[in-house]
């Protein structure tokens, strides 16, 4: 059968199952067949079981960091690559308003926990620069708030600015 015909064939099927006007596993079974395998639907790990690994992700960061004897680099490439993986999840559920929080505040709050970390490490005892990383910090999160129209990413970036004022202010 000619490559033409086999692509009208698979998109009739498709707007089948899109229309329901067969049932899905006949469809699955004709798209199987007349593209030799490759148009099965592929499984995709639900996205809640995303959502739950990710937040098991946020307190194995802190285990990491906070109760192992790992190296700096060590520590700032694993700190780096839970981001990653949250980044990455945000830019997968940016259309998924639900599930767009879970990433978004593991994000936040992993960039926080690295850039503090690293602050320390290169300017230890200077709060100057612990003052502008988390100012920084802030500065993110209000983008963050404003672009995805989110009122606590906001709120934390007003209260974090104003706490952070307050200490500066109080010294």
């Amino acid at each position: 059968m000619n490559r033409r015909r086999r692509e009208t064939i698979i998109r009739e099927i498709e707007y089948w199952k899109r229309s329901r006007l067969l049932p899905e596993q006949y469809c699955d079974f004709l798209l199987a067949l007349y593209t030799e395998g490759d148009g099965r639907p592929r499984s995709r790990p639900h996205p809640g079981l995303l959502a739950a690994g990710l937040c098991l992700l946020l307190p194995a960061t802190a285990l990491a960091i906070y109760f192992t004897e790992l190296s700096f680099v060590l520590q700032t490439l694993l700190l780096s690559l839970f981001l990653a993986a949250c980044l990455l999840l945000v830019w997968r559920w940016r259309k998924e308003r639900q599930l767009l929080h879970f990433p978004l505040i593991g994000s936040a709050w992993l960039l926080l926990v690295e850039t503090v970390a690293v602050s320390s490490h290169y300017f230890p005892g200077q709060t100057g620069a612990l003052t502008m990383t988390v100012l920084a910090n802030c500065a993110i999160w209000l983008a963050i708030g404003r672009l995805f129209r989110l009122r606590y990413f906001f709120l934390s970036a007003v209260v974090g600015g104003a706490l952070m004022a307050a200490v500066v202010w109080w010294r």
